[in-house]
């Protein structure tokens, strides 16, 4: 791992197709973050209640949203992750799609555990997704996969630096938002990113909080409800210093070695 600046953007997306101004909102926000990665919610680019109108706004990849954003990224010289939906085939998928610093896609993760009426409409991934960026090793989440140890460990196993989860978390269960975060970190041994949503959507009201946390589980910052953005420079120090104090990480990876052992 370097040291790197990631800003958070804490979006309120509009309900409907990407191209209703909101990739171009998302597209100031990359110019404006002046950071090395520029984080976006879940389903940033079309809103999360968008299930009825799927067909009409998931995107093949690449497509207009890549092409968009991918200009941004590279204007910025910044990476770019962000979510959206995508059609592969008849399947549409709920993604995270992360983009380089010259506006390729670098990698794009599935969601592997989806939250109520997302059962319906969207199908499952079939594997996590850890990034090897320029600055670190990345593994990526999306909302309701953070309830769920054994996704956290299937990425600690990988031997990431940081995990982000990119989230469409309610005010309902925000309690379990700011619980669930700091106790990834400790188990990971890493940074988490949580990069949530802002607004409200057909009564359902996003929590914000978007948050970078430290290894040991102590927040770098958190933001509160509304729309905004941050930008936090994490430190590979900070990661070596709390593996060397409390040495889960390692044990974590020569238990799952020994596991698997013949």
């Amino acid at each position: 791992m370097k040291r790197f600046t990631v800003s958070l953007v804490q979006f309120e997306s509009s309900l409907g197709p990407a191209d209703d101004g909101t990739t171009e909102r998302m597209a100031e926000a990359i110019a404006a973050a002046d950071a090395d990665l520029v984080v976006f919610p879940e389903l940033a680019t079309t809103g999360y209640h968008i299930f009825e109108d799927l067909p009409d706004l998931a995107e093949p990849v690449p497509g207009p949203t890549i092409e968009t954003l991918g200009a941004a990224a590279a204007d910025a010289n910044a990476e770019v992750l962000f979510g959206m939906p995508v059609r592969d085939g008849e399947s549409v998928y709920n993604c995270a799609v992360w983009l380089t610093a010259n506006g390729d896609m670098r990698a794009r993760y599935d969601k592997r555990h989806h939250w109520g009426d997302e059962r319906g409409v969207f199908a499952v991934g079939d594997e996590y997704t850890v990034v090897d960026a320029p600055f670190a090793r990345v593994g990526i989440q999306i909302c309701y996969d953070l309830n769920f140890p054994a996704a956290s460990a299937a990425i600690a196993q990988a031997g990431c630096d940081v995990l982000i989860n990119i989230s469409a978390w309610t005010v309902q269960m925000e309690r379990d938002w700011q619980t669930l975060l700091p106790a990834r970190a400790v188990e990971q041994g890493a940074y988490i990113v949580g990069c949530n949503r802002a607004g409200t959507e057909v009564g359902n009201t996003f929590c914000g909080r978007s948050t970078v946390i430290e290894p040991d589980g102590s927040p770098v910052v958190e933001m509160g409800s509304g729309p905004g953005q941050v930008s936090v420079t994490l430190d590979p120090g900070v990661v070596a210093a709390e593996r060397a104090r409390n040495p889960m990480h390692e044990d974590r990876l020569a238990t799952d070695a020994n596991a698997n052992d013949p």
